[in-house]
């Protein structure tokens, strides 16, 4: 959760990502106050391999 991208990285992306999208807990764990998880966050999504898994399988 650096300046390198680790598996750490990798296994906790989908997570959070799922905990504010899917499961609407945005406002349950205060994730608009915390300092560096959203910058992460948009790090890890705007990779180019994370953005072609997104994409499995093709969405119409």
């Amino acid at each position: 959760m650096d300046d390198e991208y680790t598996i750490a990285d990798i296994s906790m992306l989908s997570w959070v990502r799922n905990l504010i999208g899917f499961y609407g807990a945005r406002d349950l764990v205060a994730f608009d106050t915390l300092k560096q998880v959203p910058a992460w966050l948009q790090g890890g999504l705007a990779r180019p391999a994370v953005q072609r898994g997104l994409d499995i399988p093709k969405r119409p």
